[in-house]
Protein backbone atom coordinates (compact mmCIF):
# COMPACT_ATOMS: atom_id res chain seq x y z
CA UNK A 1 0.00 0.00 0.00
CA UNK A 2 1.38 3.51 -0.72
CA UNK A 3 2.27 5.53 1.77
CA UNK A 4 -0.18 8.43 2.69
CA UNK A 5 0.74 11.61 4.41
CA UNK A 6 -1.41 11.50 7.49
CA UNK A 7 -3.03 14.86 8.46
CA UNK A 8 -3.99 15.00 12.30
CA UNK A 9 -6.85 17.25 13.09
CA UNK A 10 -7.62 18.11 16.82
CA UNK A 11 -11.48 19.18 17.33
CA UNK A 12 -12.54 19.51 21.18
CA UNK A 13 -15.90 17.79 21.77
CA UNK A 14 -18.10 20.83 23.40
CA UNK A 15 -15.95 23.32 20.83
CA UNK A 16 -16.75 21.82 17.36
CA UNK A 17 -14.04 24.00 15.00
CA UNK A 18 -16.44 23.77 12.30
CA UNK A 19 -13.95 24.44 9.76
CA UNK A 20 -12.13 21.42 10.69
CA UNK A 21 -15.29 19.58 10.32
CA UNK A 22 -15.40 20.86 7.01
CA UNK A 23 -12.38 19.79 6.16
CA UNK A 24 -12.83 15.71 7.45
CA UNK A 25 -16.21 16.01 5.90
CA UNK A 26 -15.14 16.74 2.50
CA UNK A 27 -12.53 14.13 2.59
CA UNK A 28 -14.71 12.10 3.32
CA UNK A 29 -17.25 12.74 0.28
CA UNK A 30 -14.02 12.65 -1.42
CA UNK A 31 -13.71 9.15 -1.39
CA UNK A 32 -10.79 9.44 1.59
CA UNK A 33 -10.97 7.63 4.31
CA UNK A 34 -10.79 9.72 8.26
CA UNK A 35 -10.17 8.34 11.08
CA UNK A 36 -12.83 9.86 13.88
CA UNK A 37 -13.81 9.81 17.54
CA UNK A 38 -16.87 7.84 18.85
CA UNK A 39 -18.52 7.41 22.28
CA UNK A 40 -16.68 3.83 22.31
CA UNK A 41 -13.64 3.52 20.40
CA UNK A 42 -11.99 5.60 17.68
CA UNK A 43 -13.55 4.36 13.82
CA UNK A 44 -11.80 4.58 10.52
CA UNK A 45 -14.17 6.19 8.42
CA UNK A 46 -15.65 5.99 4.57
CA UNK A 47 -18.14 6.87 2.52
CA UNK A 48 -20.65 3.65 3.12
CA UNK A 49 -21.90 4.21 -0.52
CA UNK A 50 -18.63 4.56 -2.21
CA UNK A 51 -17.41 0.67 -2.91
CA UNK A 52 -13.68 2.45 -4.14
CA UNK A 53 -13.00 4.40 -0.56
CA UNK A 54 -14.56 1.15 1.17
CA UNK A 55 -12.06 -0.96 -0.03
CA UNK A 56 -9.58 1.63 1.14
CA UNK A 57 -10.52 0.87 4.98
CA UNK A 58 -9.99 -3.34 3.96
CA UNK A 59 -6.82 -2.49 3.15
CA UNK A 60 -5.46 0.36 5.63
CA UNK A 61 -6.52 -1.95 8.58
CA UNK A 62 -5.66 -5.79 6.63
CA UNK A 63 -9.12 -6.59 7.56
CA UNK A 64 -10.76 -9.80 5.75
CA UNK A 65 -13.72 -9.22 3.26
CA UNK A 66 -15.69 -11.33 5.12
CA UNK A 67 -15.84 -9.44 8.31
CA UNK A 68 -18.92 -7.03 7.87
CA UNK A 69 -18.49 -3.28 8.44
CA UNK A 70 -20.98 -0.78 10.64
CA UNK A 71 -22.60 1.91 8.73
CA UNK A 72 -22.93 5.10 11.28
CA UNK A 73 -25.33 7.78 10.91
CA UNK A 74 -26.72 10.73 12.88
CA UNK A 75 -30.37 10.24 13.31
CA UNK A 76 -33.20 7.65 13.12
CA UNK A 77 -34.75 9.20 10.24
CA UNK A 78 -31.42 8.52 7.62
CA UNK A 79 -32.15 4.77 8.22
CA UNK A 80 -34.67 4.66 5.85
CA UNK A 81 -33.48 3.98 2.47
CA UNK A 82 -30.03 1.97 3.81
CA UNK A 83 -32.56 -0.68 4.95
CA UNK A 84 -35.38 -2.87 3.35
CA UNK A 85 -37.73 -2.23 6.34
CA UNK A 86 -37.57 -1.10 10.01
CA UNK A 87 -39.51 -3.56 12.30
CA UNK A 88 -41.50 -1.80 15.49
CA UNK A 89 -39.09 -2.87 17.97
CA UNK A 90 -36.29 -1.33 16.30
CA UNK A 91 -37.84 1.87 16.79
CA UNK A 92 -38.45 1.09 20.35
CA UNK A 93 -35.06 0.55 21.01
CA UNK A 94 -33.73 3.64 18.87
CA UNK A 95 -35.62 5.58 20.99
CA UNK A 96 -34.45 4.37 23.68
CA UNK A 97 -30.85 3.97 23.02
CA UNK A 98 -29.88 6.03 20.10
CA UNK A 99 -27.76 8.16 19.74
CA UNK A 100 -25.80 5.60 21.40
CA UNK A 101 -23.57 2.24 21.79
CA UNK A 102 -26.18 0.12 20.52
CA UNK A 103 -25.75 -1.34 16.69
CA UNK A 104 -28.86 -3.13 14.94
CA UNK A 105 -28.61 -5.51 12.42
CA UNK A 106 -31.55 -4.83 9.79
CA UNK A 107 -32.11 -6.61 5.84
CA UNK A 108 -30.17 -4.06 3.81
CA UNK A 109 -31.67 -2.30 0.85
CA UNK A 110 -29.76 -2.21 -2.46
CA UNK A 111 -28.19 1.03 -1.95
CA UNK A 112 -25.70 -0.82 0.43
CA UNK A 113 -22.74 -2.57 -0.91
CA UNK A 114 -22.23 -6.59 -0.34
CA UNK A 115 -18.70 -4.93 0.27
CA UNK A 116 -19.40 -3.37 3.58
CA UNK A 117 -22.35 -6.84 4.24
CA UNK A 118 -19.50 -9.10 3.44
CA UNK A 119 -22.25 -10.36 1.14
CA UNK A 120 -24.55 -11.10 3.49
CA UNK A 121 -28.24 -9.75 2.98
CA UNK A 122 -28.48 -7.50 6.09
CA UNK A 123 -26.06 -4.43 7.52
CA UNK A 124 -25.53 -3.33 10.70
CA UNK A 125 -26.40 0.43 11.66
CA UNK A 126 -26.09 2.93 14.51
CA UNK A 127 -26.16 6.28 15.44
CA UNK A 128 -22.89 6.99 18.05
CA UNK A 129 -23.41 9.57 20.66
CA UNK A 130 -20.07 11.65 20.44
CA UNK A 131 -20.47 14.95 19.34
CA UNK A 132 -17.80 14.71 16.85
CA UNK A 133 -18.73 12.05 14.72
CA UNK A 134 -22.36 13.27 14.49
CA UNK A 135 -21.00 17.01 13.32
CA UNK A 136 -18.54 14.56 10.94
CA UNK A 137 -21.82 12.39 9.46
CA UNK A 138 -23.92 15.83 9.25
CA UNK A 139 -21.06 17.50 7.15
CA UNK A 140 -20.16 14.83 4.92
CA UNK A 141 -23.81 14.59 3.98
CA UNK A 142 -23.19 10.54 3.66
CA UNK A 143 -23.46 7.54 5.83
CA UNK A 144 -20.11 6.72 7.25
CA UNK A 145 -18.94 3.12 7.64
CA UNK A 146 -16.44 2.68 10.23
CA UNK A 147 -15.05 -0.27 11.74
CA UNK A 148 -11.94 0.26 14.71
CA UNK A 149 -9.42 2.40 14.30
CA UNK A 150 -6.83 -0.02 14.41
CA UNK A 151 -4.51 -3.04 12.45
CA UNK A 152 -7.14 -5.94 12.31
CA UNK A 153 -8.07 -7.49 15.29
CA UNK A 154 -5.65 -5.38 17.17
CA UNK A 155 -6.57 -4.01 20.58
CA UNK A 156 -9.48 -1.39 19.80
CA UNK A 157 -8.24 2.23 20.03
CA UNK A 158 -9.40 4.64 22.65
CA UNK A 159 -7.23 7.75 22.03
CA UNK A 160 -5.95 9.58 18.83
CA UNK A 161 -2.66 8.47 19.81
CA UNK A 162 -3.63 4.33 19.61
CA UNK A 163 -4.51 5.24 16.10
CA UNK A 164 -1.72 6.98 15.47
CA UNK A 165 0.40 4.01 16.57
CA UNK A 166 -1.57 1.67 14.23
CA UNK A 167 -2.61 3.72 11.10
CA UNK A 168 -0.26 6.85 10.80
CA UNK A 169 0.50 6.61 6.56
CA UNK A 170 -2.36 4.49 6.06
CA UNK A 171 -5.46 7.31 6.23
CA UNK A 172 -5.79 10.22 5.20
CA UNK A 173 -6.74 12.19 8.33
CA UNK A 174 -7.12 11.32 11.93
CA UNK A 175 -9.02 13.82 14.05
CA UNK A 176 -8.08 13.49 17.72
CA UNK A 177 -10.51 14.58 20.33
CA UNK A 178 -9.03 12.60 23.00
CA UNK A 179 -10.32 9.92 25.04
CA UNK A 180 -13.90 7.96 24.50
CA UNK A 181 -16.04 7.41 27.43
CA UNK A 182 -17.15 4.38 26.98
CA UNK A 183 -14.17 2.22 26.03
CA UNK A 184 -15.93 -0.76 24.56
CA UNK A 185 -17.12 -1.42 20.90
CA UNK A 186 -21.61 -1.15 20.27
CA UNK A 187 -23.40 -3.51 21.49
CA UNK A 188 -24.92 -5.31 18.52
CA UNK A 189 -28.58 -6.72 18.15
CA UNK A 190 -30.07 -8.78 15.06
CA UNK A 191 -33.56 -7.05 14.88
CA UNK A 192 -34.41 -9.10 11.39
CA UNK A 193 -36.65 -11.69 13.47
CA UNK A 194 -37.75 -12.64 16.93
CA UNK A 195 -36.49 -13.28 19.60
CA UNK A 196 -33.66 -10.54 19.20
CA UNK A 197 -30.26 -11.92 19.37
CA UNK A 198 -27.37 -10.39 20.98
CA UNK A 199 -24.30 -10.98 18.63
CA UNK A 200 -21.74 -9.01 20.34
CA UNK A 201 -22.03 -7.69 23.97
CA UNK A 202 -21.20 -4.28 24.16
CA UNK A 203 -21.53 -0.57 25.49
CA UNK A 204 -25.41 -1.08 26.12
CA UNK A 205 -25.67 -3.58 28.51
CA UNK A 206 -28.39 -6.79 28.74
CA UNK A 207 -29.79 -5.72 31.64
CA UNK A 208 -31.07 -2.31 30.18
CA UNK A 209 -32.11 -3.29 26.67
CA UNK A 210 -33.96 -6.29 28.98
CA UNK A 211 -36.29 -3.33 30.16
CA UNK A 212 -37.57 -2.53 26.57
CA UNK A 213 -38.30 -6.38 25.66
CA UNK A 214 -37.78 -9.11 27.34
CA UNK A 215 -37.59 -11.33 23.59
CA UNK A 216 -33.81 -11.24 23.37
CA UNK A 217 -31.37 -14.22 23.64
CA UNK A 218 -27.54 -14.39 23.23
CA UNK A 219 -26.63 -15.29 19.80
CA UNK A 220 -26.32 -18.84 19.11
CA UNK A 221 -22.64 -19.42 19.44
CA UNK A 222 -22.61 -23.05 17.37
CA UNK A 223 -23.54 -20.37 14.27
CA UNK A 224 -20.66 -19.91 12.60
CA UNK A 225 -21.76 -16.76 10.51
CA UNK A 226 -20.01 -13.37 11.35
CA UNK A 227 -23.02 -11.26 10.85
CA UNK A 228 -21.33 -8.42 12.86
CA UNK A 229 -17.99 -7.19 13.62
CA UNK A 230 -16.15 -8.53 16.97
CA UNK A 231 -17.43 -12.71 16.08
CA UNK A 232 -14.31 -13.51 15.59
CA UNK A 233 -13.16 -16.23 18.27
CA UNK A 234 -9.66 -14.19 18.10
CA UNK A 235 -9.83 -10.75 18.51
CA UNK A 236 -8.96 -7.55 20.56
CA UNK A 237 -5.02 -8.96 20.93
CA UNK A 238 -2.24 -6.95 22.08
CA UNK A 239 0.94 -7.79 20.86
CA UNK A 240 1.66 -9.79 23.72
CA UNK A 241 0.68 -13.09 24.86
CA UNK A 242 -2.70 -12.76 27.22
CA UNK A 243 -3.68 -15.20 29.40
CA UNK A 244 -7.05 -14.62 31.18
CA UNK A 245 -7.35 -16.48 35.15
CA UNK A 246 -10.99 -17.23 35.33
CA UNK A 247 -10.93 -18.12 38.62
CA UNK A 248 -12.69 -16.70 41.88
CA UNK A 249 -10.77 -13.42 43.96
CA UNK A 250 -9.85 -15.90 46.46
CA UNK A 251 -7.50 -18.49 44.24
CA UNK A 252 -7.42 -15.65 41.17
CA UNK A 253 -4.46 -13.41 42.55
CA UNK A 254 -2.34 -17.19 44.06
CA UNK A 255 -3.29 -18.19 40.37
CA UNK A 256 -2.07 -15.45 38.83
CA UNK A 257 1.02 -14.90 40.72
CA UNK A 258 2.08 -18.97 39.85
CA UNK A 259 1.71 -18.40 36.20
CA UNK A 260 3.36 -15.12 36.20
CA UNK A 261 6.59 -17.01 38.19
CA UNK A 262 6.59 -19.81 35.70
CA UNK A 263 6.64 -17.15 32.82
CA UNK A 264 9.41 -14.94 34.45
CA UNK A 265 11.63 -17.88 35.27
CA UNK A 266 11.42 -18.28 31.30
CA UNK A 267 13.11 -14.90 30.90
CA UNK A 268 9.16 -13.47 29.63
CA UNK A 269 8.64 -10.26 30.62
CA UNK A 270 5.45 -10.51 32.58
CA UNK A 271 2.77 -7.68 32.63
CA UNK A 272 -0.72 -7.94 34.91
CA UNK A 273 -3.80 -6.23 34.20
CA UNK A 274 -5.42 -5.48 38.01
CA UNK A 275 -7.84 -3.88 39.94
CA UNK A 276 -6.73 -1.09 42.15
CA UNK A 277 -7.70 -3.78 45.38
CA UNK A 278 -5.17 -6.27 43.87
CA UNK A 279 -2.53 -4.03 42.54
CA UNK A 280 -0.35 -4.02 45.12
CA UNK A 281 -0.24 -7.79 45.21
CA UNK A 282 2.11 -8.08 42.29
CA UNK A 283 5.19 -6.73 43.40
CA UNK A 284 7.85 -7.74 40.54
CA UNK A 285 5.74 -7.72 37.79
CA UNK A 286 4.69 -4.74 35.49
CA UNK A 287 1.25 -3.56 36.66
CA UNK A 288 -1.68 -1.96 34.38
CA UNK A 289 -4.38 -0.67 36.84
CA UNK A 290 -7.78 -0.40 35.07
CA UNK A 291 -10.01 0.49 37.84
CA UNK A 292 -11.81 -0.48 41.31
CA UNK A 293 -13.66 -3.82 40.87
CA UNK A 294 -16.48 -2.63 41.66
CA UNK A 295 -16.86 0.39 39.10
CA UNK A 296 -17.02 -1.84 35.59
CA UNK A 297 -17.59 1.21 33.70
CA UNK A 298 -14.67 2.92 34.82
CA UNK A 299 -12.63 -0.91 34.04
CA UNK A 300 -13.94 -0.76 30.45
CA UNK A 301 -13.25 2.16 30.00
CA UNK A 302 -9.02 1.37 30.95
CA UNK A 303 -9.01 -2.36 29.54
CA UNK A 304 -7.73 -1.62 25.82
CA UNK A 305 -5.32 1.36 27.05
CA UNK A 306 -3.85 -0.47 29.62
CA UNK A 307 -3.36 -3.46 27.33
CA UNK A 308 -1.67 -0.95 24.98
CA UNK A 309 0.41 0.31 27.79
CA UNK A 310 1.79 -3.27 28.74
CA UNK A 311 2.75 -3.64 25.17
CA UNK A 312 4.67 -0.47 24.82
CA UNK A 313 6.61 -1.28 28.07
CA UNK A 314 7.16 -4.46 26.53
CA UNK A 315 5.89 -7.49 28.03
CA UNK A 316 6.17 -10.47 26.92
CA UNK A 317 3.19 -12.15 28.50
CA UNK A 318 -0.01 -10.30 29.75
CA UNK A 319 -1.72 -12.12 32.66
CA UNK A 320 -5.24 -10.87 33.58
CA UNK A 321 -7.71 -10.60 36.02
CA UNK A 322 -11.51 -11.55 35.35
CA UNK A 323 -14.51 -9.33 36.52
CA UNK A 324 -17.86 -9.70 37.42
CA UNK A 325 -20.27 -11.12 34.66
CA UNK A 326 -22.76 -8.21 35.14
CA UNK A 327 -23.71 -5.17 33.31
CA UNK A 328 -20.38 -3.94 30.89
CA UNK A 329 -18.41 -6.44 33.17
CA UNK A 330 -20.42 -9.04 30.40
CA UNK A 331 -18.43 -6.82 27.68
CA UNK A 332 -15.21 -7.10 29.49
CA UNK A 333 -14.78 -10.64 29.57
CA UNK A 334 -15.81 -11.27 25.99
CA UNK A 335 -13.66 -9.04 25.34
CA UNK A 336 -10.84 -10.65 27.60
CA UNK A 337 -11.28 -14.25 26.60
CA UNK A 338 -11.24 -13.31 22.85
CA UNK A 339 -8.12 -11.74 23.01
CA UNK A 340 -6.87 -14.86 25.39
CA UNK A 341 -8.55 -17.50 23.38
Amino acid sequence: MIKINTKIIKIETNNIDREKIREAGQAIRDGKIVAFPTETVYGLGADALNEYAIRKIFLAKNRPLYDPLIVHISCLDEIFGLVKEVPAIAIDLAHNFWPGPLTMVLKKSSKISSMVTAGLETVAIRVPSHLVALALIQESKRPIVAPSANLFAHVSPTDANHVIDDLKGKVDIIIDSGRTSVGLESTVIDVTELPLKVLRLGGITIENIKRVTSEITIGNKKDNTIKSPGMMKKHYSPKAFLILSEGRNNTMVSNILSIAKKYKKMGNKVGIIATGENSDKYVGYTVGVIGNANDLEICAQNLYSQMRLLDKQNCDIIITENFQEKGIGSAIMDRLRRAAN
